[in-house]
């Protein structure tokens, strides 16, 4: 508990979590765009989801300033947590008592409630006349890659941050819980934007597994704007009817690495910004 419970003031907390949160974000990221991007590209020519727009440095600058925002206000939320603890206001614990099984149905739990929170303020976030504001900002990023995961307007970067606090307020929950849902947010993000479909075929024949969001459940996202909002999981845009209609053909035609039949394919130019 030593983050909830240091001597560190919050001015402290928060720049050292926020230099912390950069320098490990950046690390990991231009790693795996080095790996598949670069190194492995030939290799994985035919797992690439394809677009009418490219992507080119003025992209990845823009996308690099952009996120450094987003983990500056992921930061003010982590100090907000940290400042509630303090203040007795949280149910956060140490967890250090809870078997594994509590543990992981609570992860499940945080993972179920940051998809709705994301999936409703995504869907917020692509109305008219909050869109051109400040969701336009993520969907510059046409042809996604993996430094697209956190390239948000500073408004969304906070809402789509925030989900933590009410979770913390009023869940009873470990900090460690809080953390690995963090942390797979992040990498499930970073999936989402890969621009390559790494997964197999036969996902979408896996019972549970085929309700999983995946890079070409996104990118068909940032191609056609309207649809697929979803976060981790597929099921809020099936049960609310926005989930788009080729995802299963494109992501087939993908995953197999073999050439297929574009024609209708939901990813093509999408209308102007």
């Amino acid at each position: 508990m030593d983050l909830l419970t240091s001597d560190a003031s919050l001015v402290q907390f928060g720049a050292t979590s926020f230099f912390a949160q950069a320098v490990n974000y950046f690390l990991f990221v231009g790693v795996v765009f080095l790996l598949v991007w670069k190194l492995l590209a030939k290799a994985l020519a035919g797992r690439r989801i394809p677009t009418r727009f490219d992507f080119g440095l003025p992209q990845v600058k823009r996308e690099v300033l952009n996120t450094l925002l987003t983990l500056l206000l992921g930061t003010v939320s982590a100090v907000a947590i940290v400042a509630l603890y303090r203040a007795g206001l949280t149910k956060l614990s140490s967890g250090e008592d809870w078997p594994w099984w509590q543990s992981g149905l609570a992860l499940v739990g945080l993972l179920v409630f940051n998809d709705t929170w994301f999936y409703w303020w995504h869907r917020l976030l692509h109305h008219p006349k909050l869109f051109k504001h400040v969701h336009a900002v993520h969907h510059r990023s046409v042809d996604v890659n993996p430094f697209t995961s956190y390239s948000f307007h500073a408004a969304e970067g906070f809402i789509l941050g925030a989900w933590s606090i009410p979770m913390a307020l009023l869940v009873p929950m470990s900090l460690q819980v809080l953390m690995a849902a963090q942390v797979v947010g992040l990498l499930n993000n970073i999936v989402s934007h890969l621009g390559y479909e790494l997964l197999p075929r036969w996902w979408l024949r896996a019972p549970l597994l085929k309700w999983s969001s995946s890079a070409t459940y996104h990118s068909l996202h940032h191609s056609q704007f309207n649809g697929n909002y979803g976060l981790f999981f597929r099921f809020w845009d099936r049960l609310m009817g926005t989930e788009l209609k080729d995802y299963e053909r494109v992501f087939r035609a993908e995953s197999g690495g073999a050439e297929a039949p574009r024609e209708g394919t939901a990813l093509t130019e999408p209308r102007p910004l």
